[in-house]
C-alpha cells in the first residue's frame, strides 16, 4: 500500500488551513503537482512544498507530521483511504468526514468530528469542545461514524447528535449529548453539568455516577438491559480499555427525559448492585 508523507518544516505563526489535503485528493494528482498546490497561510498562500517536506507516493495512505498545534481543518471532508497524524492539531479535525480512517497520536482543537457522516476518527490525546457537534449554522451534528477519544473531551461534546458512537475514555466537559437527537456517547471518566440537557432521544452511557444532572429527567429504576453486554464488550474491544468491559452483567441506573424538550432519551450507569 503506497503512502504519501508531508513533514512540516518548521512550526508558524499564522494557522494552516489544510482541508484540501486528503488520501483520495492527493492520489488523483502526479506526484510534480503536489509540492505546487496552493495552502492558505493566515491571509496569503504559500506552496505545500515551501511548508512540508514531501516523500513517499501518493495513494490511500497520507501521514503528516505537523511542527506544532496549528494545522486546521486536517481531514475535513475525507471520504476514504488513511490518514495518519503523528502529533497535535487544530481547529475543525474530521469535519464532515463522510468515510476513511483519521488516526491523531495526539490532542486536537475545537470542533473535531463536527458535522461527520461516516468513518473512524480516533484521537490519542484530549478533543477540544463541540466535539461531533453541529457545523456553525447547520442544525444537526454527527450523523454516523465513530469518534473515539482516549483522553478528555470538552464541553458540548455530541451536541445535537443525530447517530453514530462517541466515546470518550477521559473526562467530558459540561453539556454533553445537549439536544441531542439520537445516537450513543459513552465517558468512561467524569463529566461537567447539565448533560443530556434536550435531549430527546438516543443514549448517554456512563462508567460512573454523574454529578449535577438536570432536573428534568424522571427516575425510571435500575435495569439488566439486555443489549448492554454487546456494546461494552465492543466498547472495550475499540478502546482497548477493560472498564467497560468489567460492567457487563451488571444493572445500570436509568433516567429518562429530558421531559422539557418531550424527549426519551436515556442516561444509563452501572449501580454496582450484584
Amino acid at each position: 500500500m503506497t503512502q504519501l508523507t508531508l513533514t512540516q518544516r518548521a512550526a508558524t505563526a499564522q494557522r494552516l488551513d489544510m482541508r484540501a489535503f486528503t488520501p483520495e485528493r492527493l492520489a488523483a494528482l502526479a506526484p510534480a503537482e503536489i509540492p505546487r498546490l496552493p495552502v492558505a497561510v493566515g491571509n496569503r498562500r504559500e506552496q505545500l512544498g515551501e511548508l512540508f517536506e514531501i516523500s513517499g507516493t501518493p495513494g490511500e495512505r497520507l501521514h503528516i507530521v505537523p511542527a506544532g498545534d496549528n494545522l486546521d481543518y486536517v481531514g475535513a471532508g475525507m471520504t476514504t483511504g488513511e490518514l495518519t497524524i503523528d502529533g497535535d492539531l487544530g481547529d475543525g479535525t474530521g469535519q464532515a468526514m463522510t468515510g476513511g480512517i483519521l488516526n491523531v497520536s495526539g490532542s486536537t482543537g475545537d470542533d473535531a468530528g463536527t458535522g461527520m457522516r461516516g468513518g473512524r476518527l480516533v484521537i490519542d490525546g484530549n478533543a477540544g469542545e463541540r466535539l461531533g457537534a453541529p457545523v456553525t449554522g447547520a442544525v444537526h451534528g454527527m450523523d454516523r461514524g465513530l469518534i473515539l477519544v482516549r483522553g478528555d473531551a470538552g464541553e458540548r461534546a455530541g451536541e445535537r447528535m443525530r447517530r453514530g458512537l462517541i466515546l470518550i475514555q477521559g473526562d467530558a466537559g459540561g453539556w454533553c449529548c445537549a439536544d441531542m437527537i439520537a445516537g450513543t456517547v459513552a465517558v468512561a471518566g467524569s463529566i461537567g453539568p447539565m448533560a443530556g440537557s434536550g435531549i430527546r432521544r438516543g443514549t448517554l452511557l456512563l462508567a460512573r455516577e454523574p454529578q449535577g444532572l438536570p432536573v428534568t429527567f424522571n427516575d425510571n429504576g435500575a435495569h439488566r438491559l439486555s443489549f448492554l453486554g454487546l456494546m461494552l464488550r465492543e466498547l472495550a474491544g475499540l478502546s482497548g480499555a477493560g472498564q467497560w468491559d468489567t460492567l457487563v452483567g451488571k444493572p445500570v441506573q436509568r433516567l429518562l427525559g429530558d421531559v422539557g424538550a418531550g424527549g426519551i432519551g436515556e442516561i444509563l450507569w452501572p449501580t454496582g448492585s450484584p
